[in-house]
């Protein structure tokens, strides 16, 4: 009898082994299977919007000096672009007035300005190195 109670703690050992060994597969599986649930989820997601909304963009070079500033202020939008040393050479803006575009030397001083007014009509304004403008209109 001894031999038969040897063989059936065996097999119960074996079974209780075999019973864990289900019992983790079960659960690794169950686990695995939340994964790819989950996986699928976010590749079902909505698609990244198109659109960036924003009052002002600031467009930087690799130093990390603005170079290039959008904006829409209280008169309207403008597009500001700016040397490597960060000073104002063009602006591109539209007002009350029209669209407007302004061009400055190195030193910050207006040498031409482009625009279109609803009631003067076009105008090119230049400027010498004084701050004398010259207009002009068709």
């Amino acid at each position: 009898m001894s031999s038969e109670n040897q063989m059936q703690d065996s097999l119960l050992i074996r079974l209780e082994k075999v019973e864990r060994e289900n019992r983790s597969l079960k659960i690794g599986g169950s686990i695995a299977l939340l994964g790819v649930v989950g996986a699928l989820f976010l590749g079902l997601s909505a698609p990244p919007s198109k659109t960036l909304d924003a009052e002002l963009f600031i467009v930087r070079d690799a130093q990390g000096k603005a170079r290039m500033i959008l904006a829409v202020g209280d008169e309207g939008p403008a597009l500001t672009l700016l040397d490597k040393d960060g000073k104002l050479r063009v602006n591109l803006g539209v007002d009350k007035e029209g669209p407007a575009l302004d061009l400055f030397d190195a030193t910050e001083s207006p040498r031409a300005q482009l625009m279109i007014t609803e009631d003067k009509g076009p105008r090119l304004n230049l400027y010498d190195n004084k701050g004398s403008q010259v207009s002009l209109r068709p």
